[in-house]
């Protein structure tokens, strides 16, 4: 028998995977349980195991599921509870998640307190996009129409205003550190070349009144942190099903912000030049489809635009957090990407437009 993989005893807020308090919550009896870590180097804000469950009488509850709890890294554990991430997470798998067909994962018990902890149905079958070497065409798409329903579901839904734990606009990336902005394009402002440094600043200098221009558009609740490591993929590879996970920075916000975040930090050029308007045209087709009215294309096309103009500034948030002397190496590899990706698809989709002064636009090609 395996025994739990323990946290640091000084370490409170990681909720430890015991059979008793487990067997309470899921209403049976838990004799025990094989604890297996996952995620090691991919979670900044939880610590993530798989559960193997040995139950009496035996198929009285699940085989396995997934506890997911705080961090013990103190800087991120900080930063989460700054911005209520598990609280977010809970709220939407509470009060939102339950309104939608067929969602994964089932979550059998939570608790948004300290320690703040889930336990949901163990989805570790299915295959998990991988932040670093991308995702395909046919993977951004099936993403794209998954949270295409989910925007649907909740447009423009004034239930989201009764939730006092789902900020508006509530990103991670939306206040870049001004500190480290020349450092930031000493590091890749060559990579970038000027066009791209042309813009990054003019999104810099104007992001109070990019902030501005979002909240004057129409909402619903995103996930706020859209990227491949944050999918699974059900069936082929030639045609997959796509499901979200992790809710920690859902807000009631612009609908194309998870679009722009995904397409932009998450599917190399590779597999998006010159399929821009295809994306575009699925996730505005599937919000149709689903009920959305009163929001033509072109609508949809410079909410697109304004919100790759506030994903680029991830990139400055991310050199902050690479910076750091303790970055696992995957962590570092899949910033560094996600940075040179978000650059070049603002300027791809010509996102200078939807910049509050165009003025010294569009950029000479």
């Amino acid at each position: 028998m395996t025994e739990p993989m323990q946290a640091p005893m000084t370490d409170p807020v990681v909720k430890q995977p015991e059979p008793d308090w487990i067997g309470e919550v899921l209403g049976t009896t838990v004799k025990s349980l094989e604890a297996k870590l996952l995620g090691e180097a991919r979670g900044f804000q939880s610590t993530t195991w798989r559960l193997e469950l040995s139950c009496d009488p035996p198929g009285a509850g699940p085989a396995s599921v997934i506890l997911k709890s705080e961090t013990s890294d103190q800087d991120f554990n900080a930063f989460s509870r700054l911005n209520n991430a598990f609280g977010r997470e809970v709220g939407v798998y509470t009060h939102c998640t339950p309104r939608l067909s067929n969602h994964q994962p089932a979550v059998f018990a939570t608790h948004a307190g300290e320690p703040s902890w889930l336990l949901m149905e163990d989805l570790t079958h299915l295959r998990s996009g991988d932040q670093v070497i991308g995702l395909s065409y046919q993977e951004t798409l099936a993403s794209i129409q998954r949270m295409a329903a989910i925007h649907a579901e909740f447009w423009m839904d004034p239930g989201l205003h009764q939730h006092d734990w789902l900020p508006n606009h509530g990103f991670w990336f939306s206040n870049p550190n001004a500190e480290i902005v020349e450092d930031f394009f000493a590091t890749y402002g060559v990579r970038f070349g000027p066009d791209v440094c042309h813009l990054y600043r003019a999104v810099l200098e104007q992001t109070s009144a990019v902030d501005a221009a979002m909240e004057d558009r129409p909402w619903t609740l995103v996930h706020g942190d859209l990227r491949a490591d944050n999918l699974l993929f059900a069936h082929t590879v030639e045609d997959p099903e796509s499901v979200i996970i992790d809710w920690s920075w859902a807000s009631r916000s612009v609908a194309a912000i998870d679009i722009a975040f995904l397409v932009g930090g998450s599917t190399p050029q590779a597999q998006r030049l010159g399929r821009h308007d295809d994306l575009l045209l699925a996730w505005h087709q599937e919000l149709v489809n689903r009920g959305v009215r009163d929001y033509p294309l072109s609508e949809a096309r410079y909410d697109m635009q304004l919100s790759a103009l506030r994903c680029i500034t991830a990139g400055v948030a991310m050199h902050g957090f690479s910076r750091g002397p303790d970055t696992p190496i995957r962590a570092a590899l899949f910033m560094d990407d996600a940075i040179q990706r978000h650059a070049a698809y603002a300027l791809e989709i010509d996102a200078w437009a939807a910049l509050p002064d165009p003025s010294g636009f569009p950029l000479r090609r």
